[in-house]
C-alpha cells in the first residue's frame, strides 16, 4: 500500500521564502517618525500612532515580497504598517 504523506497547505500570505512567516499576534511598537525620511502624507498617516504599542492582528505577502501588517492598537483602531515601522515588544 503505497501511502503519500499529505503537505500541508498554507494561504500564500503566511509563506515566506517557501517557510511560514507569521508574526499575527505578536505585540509591536510603532517607531519614532522621521518626516525628512518620507512623503508628507505617509508622515501625518504614520505621526498619530508614534511610539504606540499594538498587537499584529493581520499579515499579507506580497508579490514584490515586501510585507504588509494590520495593527490593532484599542478596540476598533487600527493601521497598516511594514516591518521598517515598528519594532517588536518584549514576550508577556
Amino acid at each position: 500500500m503505497d501511502r503519500k504523506k499529505k503537505e500541508k497547505v498554507y494561504p500564500d500570505n503566511l509563506i515566506h521564502n517557501g517557510e511560514m512567516n507569521s508574526k499575527v499576534g505578536v505585540k509591536v511598537k510603532i517607531i519614532k517618525i522621521n518626516k525628512d525620511s518620507m512623503e508628507l502624507e505617509d508622515y501625518f498617516y504614520l505621526k498619530k500612532f508614534e511610539n504606540r504599542i499594538g498587537t499584529i492582528i493581520e499579515q499579507n505577502h506580497c508579490n514584490s515580497g515586501i510585507d504588509t501588517y494590520r495593527v490593532e492598537f484599542d478596540q476598533n483602531k487600527f493601521g497598516y504598517f511594514y516591518d521598517k515601522d515598528f519594532v517588536l515588544t518584549a514576550r508577556d
